[in-house]
């Protein structure tokens, strides 16, 4: 008896620890979707690869986190296989949150369409998202049909296959590469779709990929922030308090590290994809203060996911570990974790040059051409 009340209060504790660190790294993150808020140029190159790459924060940061994740990845393992009660508890919990679901991301996408919609009629029709706009007012109609259809199950999967059409829709008006920075609503299309047709009997499998277009979208979005930090900075210019007295440099080049680990956690983790999901609820929620109504409409949709994905269990994660084999668990995390991190950081890049490219070579003509008249 004596044991088991030591058990749960080491587990109480390390949680209690491990929502200290949450509540530390949230300053450093708690700031809305820059793209919404501030002028922004795709034809302005990122910063040159080499530079950001090898930049004394980048290499001094990325080591940090490297020992860091072996340590989360390996505790993580050797926690999952232990049976505390307060386990117990949040696998009963997950059990009975998971019926629950589908209904309350059925009504966070009616609410988010709704918004969309009474956005549109008030000023200029959005499509998805609050930077991407469109003249045409039948857009804004759709959405509020798609809202309806989204509050039943039965036609849930047209309100599923209408989020494709507008994800297409805004693919085709802005690019690919641009609607790259949004999976996340191809992934819960997908989920209304599954659930609608299947009738919930192949929930997991949509909930796996809702997981893994969320943390998609935001391993994304935190290459953005080494790419593309003058975006942030004229944000950032604007309200100085948020770095809290940390040089802008090194804030950006941290932001991005906290949002990729916990982005990976997201897909990978066990306990860990639960903490990191609390966390960036705790981001997206607390940017709703500073940014307004529009971070509020704009993250409607990702803050319900992270609260499915603090409930739910994570299959994906438990498949990637070595059962009874912490460190080697630990070990392969971190090299998959460091290849994920140069792979996102190349077809980050490589989708820029291939998407802008020959704009900025005729660009850069045009610039010449002018130059030689004048």
């Amino acid at each position: 008896m004596q044991r088991g009340t030591t058990c749960r209060r080491g587990t109480r504790g390390r949680w209690r620890a491990l929502a200290c660190v949450a509540a530390a790294l949230l300053p450093a993150v708690a700031e809305a979707h820059v793209k919404w808020f501030v002028k922004y140029n795709l034809l302005d190159p990122p910063r040159p690869i080499e530079r950001v790459v090898t930049s004394e924060y980048f290499i001094g940061l990325g080591l940090a986190v490297l020992v860091l994740m072996f340590v989360v990845a390996a505790t993580d393992r050797w926690l999952c296989e232990r049976d505390f009660a307060v386990q117990r508890q949040m696998r009963e919990l997950s059990a009975r949150a998971a019926r629950w679901f589908p209904l309350g991301l059925r009504l966070g996408v009616a609410l988010f369409l709704t918004a969309a919609f009474a956005f549109g009629c008030a000023g200029q029709v959005m499509i998805l998202t609050p930077e991407l706009h469109t003249p045409r007012a039948w857009i804004c109609w759709l959405q509020l049909a798609l809202a309806l259809f989204a509050l039943t199950r039965r036609t849930a999967p047209l309100t599923g296959l209408g989020i494709v059409f507008l994800y297409f829709y805004g693919v085709a008006g802005y690019g690919l590469y641009h609607m790259l920075d949004y999976p996340i609503f191809v992934g819960i299309a997908v989920y209304l779709i599954i659930d609608g047709w299947f009738a919930g009997r192949r929930n997991l499998l949509a909930h796996d990929i809702l997981r893994i277009s969320a943390g998609v979208t935001l391993l994304w979005a935190s290459i953005e922030k080494w790419a593309f930090p003058e975006w942030s900075f004229m944000l950032l210019s604007q309200r100085p308090g948020m770095t809290f007295g940390f040089n802008p440099e090194f804030y950006m080049v941290a932001a991005g590290f906290v949002e990729f680990c916990a982005a990976w956690l997201l897909i990978t983790g066990l306990l860990s994809a639960r903490a990191a999901a609390l966390v960036l609820l705790a981001m997206f929620v607390s940017a709703i203060v500073p940014f307004g109504t529009v971070d509020a409409v704009g993250h409607l949709l990702i803050i319900v996911v992270m609260v499915m994905l603090i409930f739910g269990n994570n299959p994906v994660g438990l498949r990637l570990g070595a059962r009874g084999r912490p460190l080697a668990t630990g070990a392969a995390h971190t090299a998959a974790f460091a290849t994920a991190l140069a792979f996102f950081i190349a077809i980050y890049y490589g989708g820029y040059y291939l998407s802008y490219g020959t704009a900025l070579a005729h660009s850069a003509g045009v610039a010449a051409q002018t130059a030689s008249i004048r």
